[in-house]
């Protein structure tokens, strides 16, 4: 099923590094079989290295290219942690839990086993103006195909427009990233131009960048000239009971609405988890 309802937890300082997005550091976001877990440098790094390392490739379109040793990885993942416009979560899956039944005397249902599986960014943030973008993702072979990035995408872009209260998530891409450009039409974002000659890659090639975007009007299916929220400078903090309100703004013509279909066609055409995971072993 798709993911309508969705967990935030805020953790205390002790375990996140990244303090980008001033209040609203430090959520760990859950929906029922996807957990983002804000990333701990230190904790995290290794972890998320035993996921990449037999799999240089996954960073082939990333500016700073391919990482073929420990010390190069947790560079850049150190290099995310001390920029101020990067916040960045560990990705794990679960499968799904099975119901064992409601019979006097049986178990309850069993616990779910968390497995990492990748990595997830909210980047280029600009908090004055309340613009986000996603990006600096990978995720290992082994749930390429499924459910997962789109869920995962589907999780954070809730966590934008409905905690970080964002009027902009944008995604750019490489314009040889063809997968990348597939994925942003899939989840809804349109595409906005080519910035040419944008970027110099570390293998000294030239990088044409995709921009695509979506704003809080077309994510929560509002007219444009609803909107009366644009004050620069507002501060992003928590509001209580925010995650409800914004759930009652969504209707049928939004791109929340419109995700929440996407993700669960791939849970039900996509590729299924493999055993692994549904043991929850580690991923190599």
């Amino acid at each position: 099923m798709a993911p309508k309802s969705i967990k935030y937890t805020q953790l205390p300082r002790s375990e996140y590094s990244q303090t980008t997005l001033g209040q609203m550091n430090g959520f760990l976001i859950e929906t029922d079989q996807i957990q983002l877990r804000p990333l701990l440098l230190e904790r995290d790094a290794p972890l998320l290295w035993g996921v990449y390392k037999n799999y240089p490739e996954l960073f082939k379109y990333m500016p700073g290219g391919a990482h073929y040793c420990y010390e190069n990885f947790y560079k850049e993942q150190e290099n995310f942690v001390t920029s101020g416009a990067f916040s960045n979560w560990a990705v794990y899956v679960s499968a799904p839990v099975v119901d064992k039944g409601e019979k006097e005397g049986e178990e309850e249902d069993e616990e779910k086993k968390w497995v990492l599986c990748g990595s997830i960014c909210l980047l280029d943030i600009v908090l004055r103006y309340r613009r986000f973008e996603i990006g600096a993702i990978w995720f290992h072979p082994s749930v390429q195909g499924t459910f997962v990035m789109v869920e995962t995408a589907y999780a954070l872009l809730r966590f934008s427009f409905e905690k970080l209260r964002a009027g902009r998530v944008q995604w750019k891409t490489h314009h040889q990233n063809l997968a990348s450009q597939k994925a942003a039409t899939k989840l809804g974002f349109r595409e906005e131009g080519i910035f040419r000659k944008h970027m110099i890659h570390a293998d000294g090639t030239w990088r044409h960048t995709l921009f695509y975007a979506m704003t809080d009007d077309e994510w929560f299916g509002r007219e444009e000239g609803e909107t009366v929220d644009g004050r620069a400078g507002l501060l992003v903090e928590a509001e209580k009971d925010g995650e409800e309100v914004e759930e009652g703004k969504k209707n049928e013509k939004g791109l929340q609405k419109r995700l929440e279909g996407v993700v669960e066609g791939r849970k039900k055409e996509g590729k299924p988890l493999t055993e692994g995971i549904v043991r929850g072993e580690a991923l190599v």
